[in-house]
Order: C-alpha cells, then sequence, then structure tokens
C-alpha cells in the first residue's frame, strides 16, 4: 500500500494494480500491520552511513552458514533476550530479518520491539533467502552479538533540537512548510508554517523560494521526508524533521514537538 504520490510514481514505472492506502502509516499500524523493507532500503543506509539495527531471527545454525555482514544475531530467535539491550532513541530504525520473509514469522518479534515503544520497525522482505539470491555480500561465522548503535541523520534531516529553536526563534533564511493534508493543516499548526500537502508539491513549485531553505514536516515525517526528495530533485534547498508532532486545537492550538 502507497501514498497517492507514490502510487502515482509507480504506476509511471510501469507496475500495475497499484493500491493506495489513503489512512497513513500510523492507521497502517495500529490495524496490525506490519511495515517490510527491502534490500534497496539497507543499501541505500549503508551507502549514506545511516544507524540501523539488524537482527537477524534464524537459528545459530542458520546464521553461522551465511548472515548479511551488519547482521546481529538474535539468541534463538527470542528477541526478548534484547530488552535492555536497544537503543533509547525510539526512532532507530530496526530491521528484522528471518530466511525467507515469512511474516507470520516475524510478526511476534515485530510485535515485542514494536511494543518496547520503537517507531521504525521493518521486516526485510524475502529475508536471508532473497539477499543471497541478489548476488549480495554474504558473511559466514559467527555473526555479532553485541548491539552497537551511534545515531546519524539521514540525507536532510534537521535535528529535532535545531528544529525546535526555529520554531521559538524563527529565521528570514527558513520557510517552514507543513505538508499534511489542508484539513489536518485547519486543526492545529506551527505559527510561522504554509500549507503545502505532499500531493501538490510537485504543482507548486513555482511557489516556493530556492534562495531560502525549506522545512518540511507533517505528524511523523514520513511525508515530509517524501516532499524532502521531491524537492530536492527540484532543485530546492530542502530540509525535514522526523519527529512526532502533534497539535490539540481545543487548547489554542498547542502543539508538542517529541524529542
Amino acid at each position: 500500500m502507497l501514498s497517492p504520490l507514490a502510487a502515482r510514481k509507480a504506476e509511471k514505472l510501469g507496475y500495475k494494480n497499484v493500491k493506495v492506502f489513503h489512512a497513513g502509516m500510523p492507521a497502517w499500524k495500529k490495524a496490525g500491520n506490519l511495515v517490510v523493507s527491502n534490500i534497496a532500503n539497507i543499501e541505500y543506509l549503508d551507502k549514506n552511513k545511516v544507524s540501523y539495527i539488524l537482527l537477524d531471527l534464524r537459528s545459530k545454525e542458520q546464521v553461522d552458514k551465511g548472515h548479511l555482514p551488519n547482521a546481529v544475531a538474535v539468541p534463538g530467535g527470542k528477541v526478548e533476550a534484547l530488552k535492555g539491550q536497544l537503543p533509547k532513541y525510539k526512532k532507530a530504525q530496526i530491521i528484522l530479518c528471518n530466511e525467507d520473509g515469512n511474516l507470520d514469522v516475524a510478526r511476534d518479534a515485530y510485535k515485542t520491539v514494536s511494543g518496547w515503544g520503537y517507531k521504525q520497525v521493518s521486516v526485510l522482505a524475502g529475508g536471508f533467502h532473497a539477499w543471497a539470491k541478489a548476488g549480495k555480500t554474504v558473511a559466514k561465522g559467527a555473526a555479532a552479538s553485541e548491539l552497537k548503535y551511534v545515531r546519524k541523520l539521514l540525507p536532510g534531516e534537521m535535528d529535532v533540537a535545531e528544529f525546535k529553536r526555529l520554531v521559538d526563534k524563527p529565521s528570514e533564511k527558513y520557510v517552514v512548510i507543513d505538508v499534511r493534508n489542508p484539513a489536518e493543516f485547519a486543526y492545529g499548526a506551527l505559527p510561522q508554517a504554509i500549507n503545502v500537502p505532499l500531493e501538490e508539491v510537485e504543482s507548486r513549485l513555482k511557489e516556493l523560494s530556492k534562495d531560502k531553505t525549506l522545512v518540511l514536516y507533517c505528524n511523523t515525517g514520513t511525508r515530509a521526508q517524501m516532499a524532502f526528495n521531491v524537492l530536492k530533485k527540484a532543485g530546492f534547498q530542502p530540509k525535514y524533521v522526523q519527529t512526532r508532532i502533534t497539535f490539540d486545537k481545543e487548547k489554542d492550538g498547542k502543539f508538542d514537538i517529541e524529542d
């Protein structure tokens, strides 16, 4: 399931039977659905030196025969053994890997890690089998047993603390853009923000300045990151913030930016 913008792009690339999940990622997760990652995402993270955690849920025998280079072996395939070892940063990307990407096999581990409050948990599509079949590097012998995670910002991502300072003290060097839909914007928005919904970004490029840094936000950062990619390709100077922002219309537009 894709956003409307992503669905249109997928159709242009020749994909058929593309479906749109209008309620968005939070609703998708709330409905009990699992999020799937892919090999391209891991390669993107590695190329850009973005921190992530790759947990191999397979047996020790399977792991020793071959595993992804950055994998951390999960004792007995039970993620419960890692409780307290995962980073405090709840938006750390955590990718679960099993033999063939079977979601039913990964479901319990996914629910457990998500239940600890981690926001970006996913299952590697096709699992180790897909990785090996694609001819990617396979490490052999014992996989790492200790978690090492140092957070690094994604390309174009603005630090949350810096974003908060910008909200508190607006600067003429920046334009803050809310990429949520008009109904969400009407319910509550940051004081200095202008509304350019994600679906309208491409058609409204002429309204935006290339002389200023465009700072994008939404409820979680997902749509903001998508808008960032569109604007970056169009020659703008965008940044985006990846954090949860909530609004309370009944309290004079009060908002909360999660650290």
